[in-house]
């Protein structure tokens, strides 16, 4: 039977105190695992979740980041970063941070594959997305898809026909809400933006889809914020 490594232990008697609801205990211990071991990513990975459960979303923000700075390739520090950045209802950062980790996910797939990352004209991807409605006129996610790719380029009036037609096919759509959200908030129709929120947040809350409506109440929140 192997011996675990000092950090390794360090970082197990963390876990059984988080485990246990120690909280307070298992950030001193993963505290201490860091300092005495400043390249532990499993440290990092458990102090910043523990900050979070205690509501230091500022710490676990800057002990996520210290995470990256050792490691740019790690995805779960993005994704990790993403969810602080949530709490904290920094929406464009916490975007930021998951295409960030959605981009590593490619670049290793593709290396794995020994390919180059393809370039996607973004004309390219409408076309796609216009010949799937053209099959089935119903697909809501197709105009999910569709409107996604005209906020990608900023083309903000075709969003809203893009998200609409999606609701209209699926009223029950939630992140088409947050997508039609968007769009309105960024040609300036504040007022109708958050319309669409909160109708999206209660769709959302009867589905159960926490993530999204976690998102469309931070814009709401933001937009309410907003000096009109």
């Amino acid at each position: 039977m192997s011996v675990p490594s000092p950090d390794q232990k360090l970082f197990e008697e963390a876990l059984d105190l988080f485990k246990q609801g120690r909280l307070a205990e298992a950030i001193q211990k993963a505290e201490t695992l860091l300092r005495n071991h400043p390249d532990s990513e499993d440290g990092y990975e458990a102090l910043a979740i523990f900050y979070s459960k205690v509501n230091r979303i500022d710490e676990a923000v800057e002990t996520a980041k210290q995470w990256i700075r050792l490691n740019p390739q790690s995805k779960m520090a993005r994704v990790n970063l993403s969810r602080f950045y949530l709490q904290k209802g920094l929406i464009a950062e916490a975007e930021h941070e998951q295409a960030e980790a959605r981009r590593l996910s490619w670049v290793e797939e593709l290396t794995q594959k020994k390919i180059a990352m393809p370039k996607v004209d973004p004309q390219e991807k409408i076309e796609r997305f216009k010949k799937v409605i053209e099959l089935d006129p119903n697909d809501v996610l197709g105009y999910y898809s569709l409107g996604d790719a005209y906020l990608e380029i900023q083309r903000f009036p075709e969003a809203v026909q893009a998200f609409t037609k999606g609701l209209e096919a699926d009223p029950a759509h939630s992140s088409s809400y947050y997508g039609l959200g968007q769009a309105y908030q960024a040609i300036g129709e504040k007022e109708r933006a958050k319309e669409i929120f909160e109708k999206g947040i209660r769709v959302a809350d009867e589905k159960g889809d926490v993530m999204t409506m976690k998102k469309m109440q931070a814009r709401l929140n933001q937009l309410s914020s907003e000096r009109s």
